[in-house]
């Protein structure tokens, strides 16, 4: 392969220096480039002379980083750069915009807790799987159904959109997202969940709308983990207390 044929191309990819770049916007440079000698072969030979000569790094399969080669990247760094980016692309590509992220990370976001999780929960209308798609990070899709019917639509409601980095996510409510985390119990967690929740119902409690949690109830959805609720917050707050243990007995029991 000429020299000046990769030349040219190392300095179309840097103009995506320190962004993402998909392999097929790598192939439509090459192609433009290579002209009537392009080819399949000569184009896996140039990704790969791209990424031997460090411009650029693979991220997950058909993704790429472009990279300044006078810098060292540490995963730290790139995590923090691209994480959420590549969530987003990842659940654009499959789930469209029918999704949000519920259970414990949802909880930590209501309160601006913005730190990249271990593990990530996404409800939507049709994926259920735990995948590693990148770093290590496990994204984890859940569906919601009863009776063959798909409930997303019923928790879709207790829903909002959170800004992180300009970007728009949608999360689970502070109800929902209270919920979802005791209907979803991790046991490694259960410390720091529990206080989470503690500390919600000691300081903002006068901004939950009891309402969602009848509403779920009356849907017959969320028995355990409202009672988990109404369990905790007996030590911590009467007056939401009280109006736990009021819908409970009017919709639902006591376990």
């Amino acid at each position: 392969m000429k020299n000046q044929y990769f030349d040219i191309v190392v300095k179309k990819i840097w103009k995506h220096k320190n962004k993402l770049i998909e392999i097929k916007k790598i192939k439509e440079i090459i192609k433009s480039i290579l002209d009537t000698e392009y080819s399949e072969q000569k184009t896996y030979k140039m990704i790969y002379y791209l990424k031997n000569r460090w411009y650029i790094e693979s991220i997950k399969k058909d993704v790429f980083f472009v990279k300044n080669i006078e810098k060292t990247y540490k995963e730290e760094e790139l995590i923090e750069k691209f994480y959420r980016e590549m969530l987003k692309r990842h659940c654009n590509e499959y789930l469209q915009w029918k999704r949000y992220i519920w259970w414990l990370k949802a909880l930590e976001l209501n309160i601006s807790s913005y730190s990249i999780p271990e593990e990530i929960l996404i409800v939507n209308t049709k994926k259920q799987a735990t995948e590693v798609i990148v770093w290590q990070k496990k994204w984890l899709f859940k569906t919601y159904w009863s009776n063959k019917k798909n409930l997303f639509s019923l928790f879709n409601k207790h829903t909002k959109k959170i800004s992180i980095n300009n970007q728009l996510y949608p999360v689970a409510n502070m109800e929902l997202a209270i919920i979802e985390t005791l209907y979803n119990q991790s046991i490694i967690n259960k410390g720091y969940w529990e206080e989470l929740i503690k500390k919600i119902l000691r300081k903002i409690w006068k901004s939950l709308n009891i309402k969602t949690f009848e509403e779920f109830l009356k849907n017959n959805k969320h028995h355990s983990a409202i009672n988990k609720l109404y369990k905790i917050s007996q030590t911590i707050n009467p007056i939401i207390s009280e109006e736990l243990k009021k819908i409970i007995k009017k919709y639902s029991y006591f376990i």
